[in-house]
């Protein structure tokens, strides 16, 4: 099977709209070990032009999450133990970068996990 490669966008907004404990490179490194996938992180400014909570995207750092799987059902528990750990994120630009199969499947996985539609 191809590899599934996901970005996952979380923005430090509050205690609603961002994670619910930071994000720790360590901790990503854990769950990558657990499910033998790779995760990366990266810390962004930007990269989208629009608004958030009255804020230029521009000036608001996102937390980029890229997990890369061999199989599906690696993939899928990966995403659900992100979400326990820092729970779904809250915007619409989530799943940015992620194609469209992906993109759906982590959609079903966050709603299940976390109620996000």
């Amino acid at each position: 099977m191809a590899e599934i490669i996901a970005n996952i966008r979380w923005f430090p907004l509050g205690p609603i709209e961002g994670p619910k404990e930071p994000i720790k490179k360590e901790d990503l490194d854990d769950i990558a070990r657990q499910y033998g996938v790779s995760i990366s992180l990266e810390d962004m400014r930007g990269a989208v032009l629009e608004e958030t909570r009255g804020k230029a995207i521009e000036e608001i750092t996102q937390h980029i999450v890229t997990v890369s799987a061999g199989d599906e059902e690696a993939f899928r528990g990966v995403i659900r133990a992100l979400v326990k750990k820092y729970r779904a994120p809250r915007t619409t630009y989530a799943t940015l970068g992620s194609d469209e199969r992906v993109r759906r499947m982590i959609a079903e996985l966050f709603d299940e996990e976390d109620g996000w539609y």
